[in-house]
């Protein structure tokens, strides 16, 4: 039994897949952007709840969709196997695994580079949707039927709507969503002092140029003590140090957060903050998407695309409204972000 369109059309249309179909969606990394692909994930099932929907995700971020309720299995890209010298054999594997997987009656990359393509080799399917050169990268849009065409500047959750645009979606998405966690992750932050205020000061390798100087978290903290606030620097090892030079430099009343060993941990801690701070990252995307308050602070990124959505976000950020920070230089930090005063920072969070 299918269900019937009243148009014909030549591509594939949400309306026309068969009942209970299967549905892949690829978003392999990074950790915000699987975030910013989570609503139209929402608005698929809400115009087909009987669409069951798998999702291909890489390993080191697969714990973000492992209790996801929308989804129905999550496939996982081994990217540690392919990093560790077994590269070839692990990677193999995994194609051969994909291949012998179910058939797809759609599959929306939301990937659309050399990586995804490469999954989609594999993936037994007819339909393909993906974006439109030059948004799709290293000829990916080859491996699509059909193509999604996103305005310049468009915002990346709308952005990536626009694959179920392609195919016939006319809605509005769904910016919050917070599903439920094991009880024995969230027991681990059962101990921490409720309506604490969480601080994410570090950043990826990748992205130096969003670093905020260190005092400046500093001085921030201690303004947040004397205003009420338990400031908690959030952190991983790798990061550990560096917290706690911050914590010291800021003095009584601020603490390291709660350890957070996997993503379910660190959404657990987000969700029971009073609020987030940090820069544009993917713990604040997702925290913002599970509806904790967030002050976001945007320097060498463009918040009209990649600002968290929703009213309980707040920006900070140096640029007129509207305005395009300047080409990136990740190696070192950007000067708007050195335009971003602990007032300004302040004066967001007294904002609600």
């Amino acid at each position: 039994r299918r269900m019937v369109s009243l148009r014909r059309m030549s591509q594939p249309q949400l309306a026309d897949l068969p009942l209970g179909a299967r549905v892949l969606a690829i978003r392999l990394s990074a950790l915000g952007d699987i975030v910013f692909a989570l609503p139209a994930l929402a608005a698929l099932k809400e115009a087909r709840p009987d669409l069951r929907v798998d999702w291909l995700v890489e390993d080191r971020f697969a714990a973000v969709l492992e209790f996801h309720p929308l989804i129905e299995e999550v496939l996982i890209f081994p990217r540690k196997g392919w990093r560790n010298g077994s590269g070839l054999r692990t990677m193999w594997q995994h194609l051969l695994k994909l291949r012998r997987q179910r058939d797809y009656a759609l599959v929306l990359d939301f990937q659309s580079n050399l990586k995804s393509a490469l999954q989609l080799l594999f993936v037994r399917t007819k339909q393909r949707v993906g974006f439109a050169a030059p948004l799709a990268r290293e000829g990916a849009e080859r491996f699509h039927q059909v193509h999604a065409e996103v305005p310049e500047r468009a915002h990346r959750s709308a952005r990536d709507a626009a694959l179920l645009s392609a195919v016939g979606w006319r809605g509005t998405l769904q910016q919050k969503l917070r599903w439920p966690l094991p009880a024995e992750i969230c027991a681990s932050v059962s101990n921490a002092a409720a309506g604490f205020t969480l601080l994410h000061t570090a950043v990826t390798a990748y992205g130096k140029d969003k670093e905020w100087p260190a005092e400046r978290w500093a001085e921030l903290a201690r303004a947040l003590v004397a205003a009420g606030h338990q400031p908690r620097l959030l952190w991983i090892p790798s990061e550990k140090a560096a917290a706690e030079a911050i914590v010291k430099a800021a003095g009584m009343g601020v603490e390291l957060a709660p350890a957070t060993p996997t993503i379910n941990h660190l959404m657990v801690l987000t969700d029971a903050a009073r609020c987030l701070i940090g820069t544009d990252s993917g713990p604040v995307h997702l925290a913002a998407y599970r509806g904790t308050k967030v002050v976001a602070l945007f320097g060498p990124t463009d918040p009209q695309i990649y600002a968290p959505p929703g009213v309980q976000v707040r920006i900070v950020y140096p640029g007129t409204p509207g305005e395009a920070p300047p080409p990136r230089d990740r190696s070192k930090r950007s000067p708007w972000m050195e335009r971003i005063s602990v007032a300004d920072v302040l004066q967001q969070i007294a904002a609600g």
